[in-house]
């Protein structure tokens, strides 16, 4: 059988490859519709290889260990006959044996090979992009869609998603001009492309156009018709960022609370924007009241998944504010792991994670000195554990607050200086630097820094 790529796809019927068409393409948007769509793909055909393989995938992306072993039951699945199926297929197995042994990089492998020999291919496309963002390798999240390319043409159907795909990669690389003209263009493509719209909130908020990224935010997420999944609270706490970033903090709270807290999700993704939206507050001087409580009992007993670095400095947040008992369970938790395990966590953790947790535990419980001694050496590394630049700023500024509460304002002087001078529009930056400068005793640099705060305060 083909698909609507034109890809050969072993399947008992065509009506189940164009049922799992269907099912990628729901995958590709965001929609909520992607399990319902699986399960039809699999009633067609019960023994489908590549259907079994994403279904690992989706166990995967999920983010919660104890369904690492409903994925290894797909994996046994698709190798019951991975025999009879084709060379790309096979790669798609050996992508989740080694997801389910959690070796990313070897995931990684298996999927760009199959990029490499079909480039059309874009749920390997796709992974790659889930890959390459949580290893930290932004230069191949941009090189993984720009070596396929010229394959790419807008007849295909996936294209669109292709379009945001490549923008996000070049956002994340610097190149915003060209990220925000192909996200532009995907989303007046396809509204309902998430990733398109979360492309171009990306450019937004490193160029720091508060009003540009909530006009677009709003108009986006407001539109009927979208049946996005989980992923449009990540969405929103964009929005949030750009209410925080105006000082409209009680906007962002109020967000919060109605449009981005889930009561009933424990999705790592949706977890990580809670905590990180709290945090920045917070460090703000806004009161959050008990909603660390809350997210606390969330993580508490996931302590010792360990299944991405960048959640596990995340679920820290809550942990270290209102039980520190559990947070230094889990600081255990990640040495014991590193010294027993040697997976692509493992080796994260050893390079920087470990410290970027054991500083997000200094900082919630009031040890600003040990945070700026334990986070300064590896702040360029912080990159390492994954995420985009937006997700990992919160660790810059936690750097930047215990530096402040330390005492260290030379050292904060320092680090203010280098975020004015990579985002000059960035009126929080600037404000906090008035501060230091003052307290530092110098009158004219304070001056500056306030005059430029102001300017930067009432520009588009």
């Amino acid at each position: 059988m083909r698909d609507s790529h034109g890809l050969e796809v072993t399947a008992a019927s065509q009506a189940a490859v164009d049922a799992f068409d269907a099912t990628i393409m729901s995958y590709l948007a965001f929609a909520n519709d992607i399990g319902p769509r699986l399960k039809d793909t699999m009633t067609l055909d019960p023994d489908f290889v590549l259907a079994h393989c994403f279904k690992g995938y989706l166990f995967h992306l999920m983010g919660a260990k104890s369904l690492a072993a409903r994925a290894g039951k797909e994996l046994a699945l698709a190798q019951a006959h991975a025999a009879k199926v084709t060379s790309r297929e096979r790669l798609h197995v050996k992508a989740l044996e080694s997801w389910c042994h959690f070796d990313l990089q070897g995931a990684t492998n298996a999927w760009e090979a199959a990029a490499r020999d079909h480039p059309l291919d874009v749920l390997a496309l796709k992974m790659l992009h889930y890959t390459h963002f949580y290893m930290g390798n932004s230069h191949n999240l941009r090189n993984s869609v720009g070596r396929v390319w010229p394959a790419w043409h807008d007849k295909l159907p996936a294209y669109g998603y292709m379009l945001s795909m490549r923008a996000f990669g070049l956002e994340e690389t610097g190149a915003y001009d060209e990220a925000l003209s192909l996200a532009t263009r995907a989303y007046e493509l396809n509204p309902n492309d998430a990733w398109a719209v979360h492309a171009v909130a990306h450019v937004h908020e490193i160029r720091d156009q508060r009003d540009a990224g909530l006009a677009w935010l709003e108009r986006c997420l407001t539109g009927g018709g979208k049946q996005w999944n989980n992923f449009r609270y990540h969405l929103v706490w964009h929005q949030a960022l750009v209410l925080h970033e105006m000082e409209r903090s009680d906007q962002a709270l109020a967000l919060y609370d109605h449009a981005m807290w889930d009561p009933a999700s424990d999705e790592y993704l949706d977890l990580a924007n809670d905590t990180s939206l709290l945090l920045r507050l917070e460090m703000a001087g806004v009161s959050v009241g008990d909603r660390w409580q809350v997210l606390a009992e969330k993580v508490k007993g996931r302590k010792d998944e360990h299944l991405l670095a960048f959640v596990d400095a995340h679920f820290m947040m809550p942990l270290a504010a209102v039980e520190p008992d559990h947070a230094e369970q889990l600081l255990s938790s990640i040495d014991a792991y590193m010294d027993t395990t040697d997976d692509t966590y493992a080796s994260v953790s050893k390079a920087v994670a470990r410290d970027l947790s054991a500083a997000v535990f200094a900082y919630q419980t009031g040890q600003f000195e040990s945070c700026v001694e334990t986070l300064e050496p590896v702040r360029s590394l912080v990159h390492l554990v994954g995420g985009s630049h937006a997700q990992r700023d919160v660790f810059a500024e936690m750097l930047i607050e215990a530096a402040v509460k330390a005492g260290g304002l030379t050292l904060a002087r320092s680090l203010l200086y280098e975020r004015v001078s990579a985002r000059p529009r960035n009126f929080r930056a600037w404000n906090r630097l008035t501060y230091v400068l003052r307290q530092l005793g110098d009158v004219d640099g304070a001056l500056s820094a306030a005059r430029a705060a102001q300017d930067v305060r009432h520009k588009i």
